[in-house]
């Protein structure tokens, strides 16, 4: 009696292969990056906006990755429009983590209850027309072209280094590029990760780009809409500045 052909265990893909080895390596620049950074702080000089990242990873990033799943399943049954539910967990995501980044700009004017709640509307202000043209892209993208989760966490990432001019240090300071880059590459990320995780995984290729169209789409739609937002925002600041945070902490 032949004995059966021993089982076949399902390799993962080389683009899974690809996926996990980018997350793992990115993952590690990220640890890096928060060690230099607890040490920076505990050691030689205290700069409370860096708090900021803490609280968007410990109170938002960890807790959304361990349960990605399950919060996938709810956001997707949520029942609503695909492309308003988009947009409300995109802004909603940009209001809870500006509640973060103006208190951790508050502390190094001492805290003032009233005063934080001035620094929140302002920094809501600023960054409701800041993040329109990214979260307004992405909405149009995700239906349209088929990028996976992972590509969208990556993408949105790496726009987030243009928005905080993290790009410019590269020349001048590549040491500082490399030890902020990951923060602002894995917080981006985070602010569109629900309404990422809101629509279902693409399984067909068939509406799928080569990557060498897709990839430089991803930036350039969210560039062209953010135009007018922004240019709204630079008028109505120099107009109005007091509606909107103080130069000191957002240039």
């Amino acid at each position: 009696m032949e004995k059966p052909p021993p089982l076949q265990r399902n390799r993962p893909s080389g683009r899974a292969r690809l996926a996990r080895v980018t997350r793992n390596v990115m993952i590690g620049w990220l640890v890096v990056a928060l060690l230099f950074w607890g040490w920076y702080l505990a050691f030689h000089q205290f700069i409370p906006q860096f708090l900021y990242y803490d609280l968007m990873f410990g109170l938002v990033g960890l807790p959304l990755w361990f349960n990605r799943r399950r919060v996938a399943r709810t956001l997707q049954a949520w029942r609503l429009n695909a492309t308003i539910k988009f947009l409300l967990l995109g802004y909603g995501m940009v209001l809870l983590e500006e509640v973060f980044a103006a208190f951790a700009n508050h502390l190094s004017e001492g805290f003032s209850p009233t005063l934080l709640l001035v620094r929140i509307g302002q920094f809501w202000a600023l960054n409701v027309l800041a993040f329109t043209g990214l979260i307004v892209g992405w909405a149009i993208l995700m239906p349209l072209i088929g990028f996976s989760r992972a590509e969208a966490f990556w993408l949105i990432g790496v726009w987030g280094l243009y928005a905080e001019h993290t790009i410019l240090a590269l020349p001048g300071n590549p040491l500082a590029f490399l030890l902020i880059a990951p923060l602002n590459i894995f917080v981006y990320g985070l602010i569109l990760a629900p309404a990422v995780l809101s629509r279902p995984e693409t399984t067909t290729r068939a509406r799928r780009l080569p990557w060498i169209a897709r990839y430089p789409l991803a930036l350039l739609l969210p560039f062209v809409l953010s135009i007018l937002p922004v240019a709204l925002l630079v008028g109505l600041r120099t107009r109005y500045p007091g509606v909107f945070p103080p130069r000191k902490f957002v240039a």
